[in-house]
């Protein structure tokens, strides 16, 4: 293998790592939102919870406040029956005390319900709470990991970029042209092996004298099918 081939192959190495680390730390952002969005569920359910209780809060009051002008409406019958002589409109107010006494009882016995369903809701956001607490650790957590991730990527892109500089300075100018010509345009191996008679990159078999040529070392040659260079790998 030549000496520039060799020297390509290494600068290879380098320009793949930094593929690899651009492409995560491209993909960062979108873990955070994924993160991000677990952490708004969590929310999203707790304030829900909290929702629900304060709706019935809201019903409870309505209740009471119903109790209490059915408790006005048997005080206003009271005062009327002290008023009247006639019996039978006496009776007739009696009747009325007491269906509302019934109504009264209807509605303490919703009322009871309600608070009763309060207290399984009151557990309920106790519990959301403790999740959104935990996931809200687990999502501070996870980011700075991300965050820290991030900062190393940047250093280790900014030495492989540095390494990279000294070794282009050593490949013919030319041929570094090629090869990053060829790199951009597929997007991973541009120098690939020749392997049981076909191009290491796509796979296509090769005609014997590329074959022959490449493991002689004659020439810089590439794939008739993809471009890829071609190297001789015993």
């Amino acid at each position: 293998m030549s000496t520039n081939m060799e020297k390509l192959l290494i600068l290879q190495e380098r320009d793949l790592k930094i593929l690899k680390l651009k492409r995560e730390a491209r993909d960062i952002p979108a873990r955070k939102a994924e993160i991000e969005g677990r952490l708004k569920s969590h929310q999203q359910a707790f304030d829900e919870a909290t929702h629900n209780l304060k709706s019935h809060k809201t019903s409870i009051q309505q209740v009471e406040g119903e109790i209490e002008a059915l408790n006005q409406k048997i005080l206003k019958f009271r005062e009327q029956q002290l008023q009247i002589k006639d019996n039978t409109a006496y009776k007739a107010l009696e009747k009325e005390i007491f269906a509302t006494r019934q109504e009264i009882r209807t509605a303490e016995d919703r009322e009871l319900v309600l608070m009763e369903e309060m207290e399984d809701l009151k557990r309920v956001i106790a519990e959301k709470e403790k999740s959104l607490k935990d996931e809200q650790a687990i999502v501070q957590k996870d980011n700075a990991r991300l965050d820290q991730r991030a900062q190393d990527i940047e250093a280790e892109i900014h030495r492989l970029e540095s390494d990279r500089q000294d070794l282009t300075r050593d490949i013919e100018k030319p041929l570094l042209s090629r090869y990053e010509r060829i790199l951009k345009h597929v997007g991973d191996y541009a120098l690939v092996p020749i392997e049981k008679g076909a191009c290491g990159g796509c796979h296509m078999n090769l005609p014997p004298q590329v074959i022959h040529d490449t493991q002689k070392g004659m020439d810089v040659l590439s794939c008739n099918f993809c471009g890829r260079i071609l190297y001789w790998a015993p």
